[in-house]
């Protein structure tokens, strides 16, 4: 590991001491916002929650980016890097969940709360005017909404207005130019784990969604059922054809299709006529999602076409691959050992779940880490955060002390990371690939 100079040695020590000062507010922050859970774009109070945190820290939020995102920046009047240290706002639907909203289902069962109390923490020990004079260039406070690809529909309705282009929060943020500026992107995530450990991840797969609409013909399911076409046999058929795909898929590109069926019907006496269903297709290229989506467009025509059926298909751009940044999570690292010893750094393997922080890791120089601290599976009804400490307090000290050394002593660490990355897009490529995943067919068998 090499020295780290004595001066962000201090200033660590400092911004350490600030967020422990708040610790007790911060996790209390955390568990309110667990009580309080919000689907994306729907993050109404857990934004407001959090813009009036920043503005009781001396902070000055910019409020409704991208409908619910807020964003603070500190300048500290010397030129050099821009990181911006983010977290989400939204929650998932797992109405099972004890603290599960009773009105909407909503839970936060992939642990974003913490993730907006460590950047808080993070923001709160970095706002101190004896850190911010050891440092070089700026810092944003990113509190993001919509990361979880959920309530498509809705989303859709939502672009189909005028008021978002793209169903995740950071795609957002890229179109809006809230990233232009930015040279590093930071996040802290939280992990089901035995371990105490602060870990970053490697790469993740990405996602297209599709939402898929079956049309057949209605009659008397005991009566005349000859008269039909039955849309969800249809339906069915085309998910069988998904599944018996699975051996043409290779290893390496961790391909994952799983759809659902929204919609199977009307009444059970009338003959399905009109069947919905949603599906994301995830792999660890864009080539091989590409790939993955010819051959499930052919199932879905199969299955319209055996039984007579139109089938409507709408395809969606999801989250990009993300490769995280090896250099980056080596600074992290640094952070991690003097917070945990040795014994809480590692690596998080790829991971066949998506972000839309692989998005922003296409663009920029990108960390995810994870935080060890849960139980249970995430996205389920079991998922509890059992350490607060560590997710929100050690991790957003971990967050603090990694922008130090990367701004500290002239931002050379930051530079040197900056200079040294080579984007497989830039923003208007990456706009533009995105773009190109949108479309809407029609299949009537002609």
């Amino acid at each position: 590991m090499p020295d780290i100079p004595p001066g962000i040695t201090t200033a660590q020590s400092a911004a350490h001491s600030a967020i422990g000062d708040r610790a007790d507010g911060l996790i209390g922050l955390s568990r309110d916002i667990w009580n309080h859970p919000e689907p994306g774009f729907r993050e109404h109070r857990t934004a407001r929650v959090v813009a009036e945190f920043m503005r009781e820290s001396g902070l000055e939020p910019r409020e409704f980016v991208a409908i619910t995102g807020v964003i603070a920046r500190l300048d500290t009047g010397r030129p050099g890097p821009h990181i911006a240290i983010m977290g989400e706002l939204d929650s998932l639907i797992v109405p099972e969940h004890r603290a599960a909203d009773p009105q909407t289902g909503a839970a936060h069962v992939c642990g974003h709360n913490i993730q907006l109390g460590n950047m808080l923490a993070a923001a709160v020990g970095l706002s101190r005017p004896e850190v911010l004079e050891t440092l070089n260039g700026s810092i944003s406070f990113m509190a993001v909404p919509a990361e979880e690809y959920i309530e498509i529909e809705y989303r859709e309705g939502l672009r189909d207005s005028g008021e978002i282009e793209f169903l995740a929060g950071k795609q957002e943020f890229i179109r809006l130019g809230e990233l232009d500026d930015v040279d590093i992107a930071l996040l802290t995530h939280v992990d089901p784990s035995e371990m105490h450990a602060l870990r970053p991840g490697t790469s993740h797969n990405g996602m297209i969604a599709k939402s898929v609409r079956f049309v057949g013909r209605s009659a008397h399911a005991g009566g005349g059922p000859h008269l039909g076409i039955n849309a969800l046999n249809a339906a069915n058929l085309a998910m069988q054809g998904i599944a018996l795909l699975r051996e043409t898929f290779q290893d390496d590109d961790h391909v994952r299709i799983h759809p659902i069926i929204t919609r199977g019907g009307s009444a059970v006496s009338s003959v399905p006529a009109n069947v919905t269903m949603e599906m994301f297709i995830r792999a660890a290229s864009i080539e091989a999602i590409q790939d993955a989506e010819v051959k499930v467009d052919r199932a879905l025509r199969a299955g319209a076409m055996a039984i007579g059926a139109t089938v409507d298909i709408s395809t969606s751009p999801g989250y990009m691959p993300s490769k995280l940044n090896p250099e980056l999570s080596e600074v992290y690292d640094e952070a991690v050992i003097e917070l945990l010893g040795e014994s809480g750094v590692g690596r998080m393997p790829h991971r066949t779940s998506s972000t839309d922080m692989g998005d922003v890791s296409l663009l920029m120089p990108s960390m995810q880490s994870y935080a060890s601290g849960a139980s249970g599976r995430t996205h389920s009804d079991e998922f509890e955060i059992t350490d607060w400490e560590l997710d929100v307090v050690t991790a957003g000290k971990a967050l603090a002390s990694t922008a130090i050394t990367l701004l500290g002593n002239s931002a050379d660490r930051a530079k040197e990371i900056v200079d040294g990355f080579d984007a497989p897009l830039t923003v208007a490529e990456y706009l533009e690939t995105l773009r190109g995943f949108r479309r809407t067919e029609t299949w009537d068998g002609q």
